[in-house]
């Protein structure tokens, strides 16, 4: 019997929350990994990791792909006792606000659905995610490409979180620039900044800007999306957290970019420009407004990715 021929696929970086859409909006940067899944006959799960260095000093039984194609196969039913092999390549940098650890858990899912064969729906598949530790808004992303909102099914009270996601157009020509700061800052400290409640008005204003956003981004308005990227829920808080960090968001936004914001939980931050004649000089003034704060920023320039984990709808 002839071999089964290697499985590829890609998975993006993503940015999410996008200003005011907390946890709902992201972005899928075409930034990704590169997945091969090769079969294997001696029942062993192995995990070949070229995006991280520092991976194989970790127990590969955690590996955040390995997590979600197991997760992935138990909820599609499919057989993994014959065992495969995972060769993850390309980088997305760790903790700067890229969703990693989001991308790695889809591309566990992608797989999984590959060897199903059969369509499934985004939402159930990031039903699978959120329990392993993927953002939502990340996730999605991740699992679709393009330009997403996550839209929470369930309470907070409910046992078990259900999504559904909604993929919508974005217009061709924006690109983003991504300052990435020579720092790290954990999860757990940018959500420890947030405040515990907020006013019934800045919610509001909240929900009107997240779909200023969806508009701007859709028809290309560079005027509207400098006005609805203004935030009130975590950027106030967050902003404050790495010297510089303020200081380039403004910087960005002088230099010509249509609206800037914080990259996921940070330190990473997220400038749009329509076309990328105006991304180098945006670059610049990111990076010089943190050396001017005693910090080190390298910046990305990057399209929109319209490629996700799952395979595309026919």
């Amino acid at each position: 019997m002839a071999r089964a021929e290697p499985i590829t696929f890609h998975v993006p970086a993503s940015a999410a929350n996008l200003g005011s859409g907390y946890g709902v909006l992201s972005l899928a940067l075409d930034l990704p990994l590169g997945i091969t899944l090769e079969p294997r006959s001696d029942g062993e799960l192995v995990v070949a990791r070229g995006d991280d260095p520092h991976a194989h000093r970790d127990d590969p039984r955690h590996d955040p792909v390995l997590r979600g194609l197991r997760s992935g196969a138990e909820a599609l039913g499919v057989s993994l006792a014959k065992g495969y092999t995972v060769r993850v390549e390309g980088t997305i940098p760790r903790g700067a606000g890229l969703g990693t650890i989001s991308a790695s858990y889809a591309a566990g899912i992608g797989a999984a659905v590959r060897l199903h064969r059969q369509r499934v729906g985004a939402g159930a598949m990031l039903d699978r995610l959120v329990p392993l530790g993927a953002d939502p808004a990340h996730g999605a992303a991740a699992l679709l490409g393009g330009l997403c909102a996550t839209v929470p099914l369930s309470t907070p009270q409910a046992p078990v979180q259900r999504h559904h996601v909604q993929a919508h157009p974005i217009h061709p020509d924006w690109h983003c620039v991504v300052a990435l700061p020579d720092a790290q800052l954990g999860t757990a400290e940018t959500k420890r900044v947030l405040p515990p409640t907020l006013p019934h008005g800045a919610a509001a204003r909240a929900v009107g800007r997240t779909l200023g956003v969806l508009e701007a981004l859709q028809r290309g308005n560079a005027a509207l999306l400098r006005d609805c990227l203004i935030d009130e829920l975590h950027v106030p808080y967050r902003r404050r957290l790495l010297p510089g960090m303020s200081d380039a968001l403004d910087a960005a936004v002088a230099a010509g970019a249509a609206g800037a914001t914080i990259c996921g939980h940070g330190p990473g931050l997220l400038a749009f420009v329509l076309g990328n004649s105006e991304g180098p000089a945006i670059a610049r003034a990111m990076v010089e407004a943190f050396a001017k704060a005693g910090r080190t920023a390298t910046t990305l320039q990057l399209g929109v990715a319209f490629y996700g984990a799952l395979p595309p709808t026919p």
